[in-house]
Formats: structure tokens, C-alpha cells, sequence
């Protein structure tokens, strides 16, 4: 590889943290996410009468490295630990949630970094000056040597299907959908958990969102419904869903819901790595591509965060950069 950039496609958490650990060792390194912010699934919606953490609903942290950045983060005032009613869970690791919304967190993290959002990557082309990538307006995003694909699985190996035989293995790890609900009430549960994970075929999580730190009423709660429920539903009409939902929720708490302020559904494609690849990242040292994300390591956060500064670790160490602290994302 040469000294020009690396390209990194997308600004969810893995991407930000490959792009952060690169940026941090002196790399030049350019973002583009096809949304208008970062984060991916560590996502908020917000309406006019509530806002909802309708992804990822919070982070753990076991490495070190990660706990620190959370930290710092909280230092900041993007971040907050979460200490929900949840019966079912007795200590642990603190839940760590972004303030005033998941997206805080994300909007955190890419500060600094050269990020062009609205752009989405849909080819790459090899050229004797490194690769260009094109975007779904017709631009060209050139001279770089190299790309880190930071998607879901399915489609980072849809994207790079011709540029490296690696895409083969990436196209093998399953994803799962979800479907997830957004309602707020114009009056509160009392005595309902703050949060669970149910068991139930259906409904497989729910949680009080407005119970986070740095949020407002009104009462708002986030409905997760089960991937096997979300694979068979993939394309009903969003207020079939939406309803069977909430007669779930409904039947779980024991009791008729409140009228509802806001009423929404959101269709994750790609929501959980059902089995992942086992390694932390991919690099195709030739070709001068690489993978990583969650689906890598495990269905957390934190093995989104990790799998990225993997990553940035093996494009340093391929690029002749030292693979030093910085690179690896732990300071």
C-alpha cells in the first residue's frame, strides 16, 4: 500500500472506531455513511412529543480501553449509565446509555473526523492510483488505497463481490431483522419494569426509554420484537405490526395500555448477528480491503467498537504505520 487514504464506509461503531484509531495514528482517512449522522443502530428518532432509542439500547463494557473511552465520553455529557427497574438482572456491568439520546454518543464519537454523509458507496474500481469509489449520484471518491467496510454483513459482501474472494466468507454470516415499535403514552405504567428481555416468541424486549438518564416525559417506550418473529413479518404493513406489537406488550404487563402520543415502527434489516465469523476483523492485504463490525466478534457494541480498531490495527501495520496505542483504540 501507498501513503494515500483509507476510506472507510460507514459511521456506525465500527466504522467511527476504525476511522477514529487511524485519524488518532496520522492516517489520512475519509468516512462516507450513506445517512444524514452517524451511528447506525446506536440510533434516536425523535418526534414532537418524544424521542426513542429505537436501536441499540445500551452499551456494556469489559475491555479497558472501550470503558475509558465511555468515560470520557460521559465526561463530556454524551454519555450516562443507565439503572433501569429490570427485575430479571441482579448487578453486572453498568449499562451505558448516550445523553440525551443514543445518537449523542454516535455524534461523539465522529467529532473531528472527515465524514460525507448522505453518501451512499455502491461500486469500487480498481485503477493504477488505488481505488475509486463511486456513489449512487454518479460521483467519484478517488485515490485511495485503501477500503474498510464497515456494514452489515450481507451488505459489505454484496459491495465488495469482485474486488476480493473475501466477500465470500463475509456473505456466509447470517443476520437477523428486527422490527421495533415506538410509543409514548399520554400516562405513565406504574409498577411495570423499566426494561426486559421476555422470552416470549413475539415480543422479545421492551424498555421505558424515557427512564434513561437526560430524558423528558412523556412516558415512551421502545418494543423489540424476536428475530424469528421479524424474519417471518419482514414485509407486513407497518401498522400490522405495529399493532400486533403493542397487543403483545399489552399482554405482558397485565393490563389496557394508555392512549398513545406518538405511535411508530421501524423495520432494522440487518439488526444482530445471529453467528458470527470468529475473527475480530478481515483484511485482504492485496486487494487493500477490509471488513469489520459486531457481526465479527458477537451481538455487542463493544465488539463493534473492537472489531474496528482491529482493523485499523491491520491497515497500520499493512500501511508501515506503528501499531502503536492509538492505532489499536485503547487510548
Amino acid at each position: 500500500m501507498n501513503a494515500a487514504s483509507v476510506a472507510v464506509v460507514g459511521a456506525g461503531l465500527a466504522g467511527l472506531a476504525c476511522a477514529r484509531a487511524l485519524h488518532e495514528a496520522g492516517v489520512p482517512v475519509r468516512v462516507f455513511e450513506s445517512q444524514r449522522a452517524p451511528g447506525g443502530r446506536l440510533a434516536t428518532r425523535r418526534f414532537a412529543a418524544a424521542s426513542f432509542d429505537h436501536g441499540a439500547q445500551y452499551l456494556t463494557a469489559g475491555e479497558p480501553g472501550f470503558r475509558s473511552l465511555l468515560e470520557r465520553a460521559a465526561a463530556a455529557g454524551c454519555a450516562a449509565t443507565w439503572q433501569p427497574r429490570w427485575p430479571q438482572r441482579n448487578g453486572g456491568e453498568p449499562l451505558w446509555v448516550g445523553a440525551p439520546g443514543m445518537a449523542a454518543l454516535a455524534r461523539h464519537f465522529a467529532a473531528d473526523l472527515d465524514v460525507e454523509y448522505g453518501t451512499r458507496i455502491v461500486r469500487f474500481v480498481s485503477g493504477r492510483r488505488g481505488w475509486t469509489l463511486l456513489d449512487d449520484r454518479g460521483a467519484a471518491h478517488t485515490d485511495f488505497s485503501a477500503i474498510a467496510i464497515a456494514l452489515p454483513a450481507p451488505a459489505a459482501a454484496s459491495l465488495a463481490t469482485g474486488c476480493t474472494p473475501l466477500a465470500a466468507r463475509v456473505r456466509m454470516v447470517p443476520m437477523a431483522p428486527c422490527w421495533a415499535a415506538m410509543i409514548a403514552f399520554d400516562e405513565p405504567l406504574p409498577g411495570v419494569a423499566d426494561a426486559g428481555f421476555t422470552g416470549d416468541p413475539l415480543l422479545a424486549w421492551y424498555a421505558r426509554n424515557s427512564s434513561k438518564p437526560g430524558r423528558e416525559p412523556p412516558e415512551a417506550w421502545v418494543l423489540h420484537a424476536s428475530p424469528g418473529w421479524s424474519r417471518v413479518e419482514f414485509d407486513q404493513p407497518p401498522q400490522n405490526v405495529q399493532q400486533a406489537l403493542l397487543d403483545r406488550f399489552s399482554e405482558h404487563v397485565g393490563r389496557k395500555l394508555p392512549r398513545a402520543l406518538v405511535a411508530d415502527v421501524y423495520r432494522w434489516r440487518h439488526a444482530r448477528v445471529e453467528v458470527p465469523l470468529g475473527e475480530a476483523c478481515l483484511l485482504d492485504r492485496d486487494a487493500g480491503i477490509g471488513f469489520c463490525g459486531d457481526w465479527c466478534l458477537e451481538a455487542r457494541a463493544e465488539a463493534a467498537w473492537l472489531s474496528g480498531a482491529a482493523l485499523a490495527a491491520e491497515l497500520g501495520q499493512a500501511r508501515g504505520v506503528v501499531a502503536s496505542g492509538k492505532i489499536r483504540g485503547s487510548r
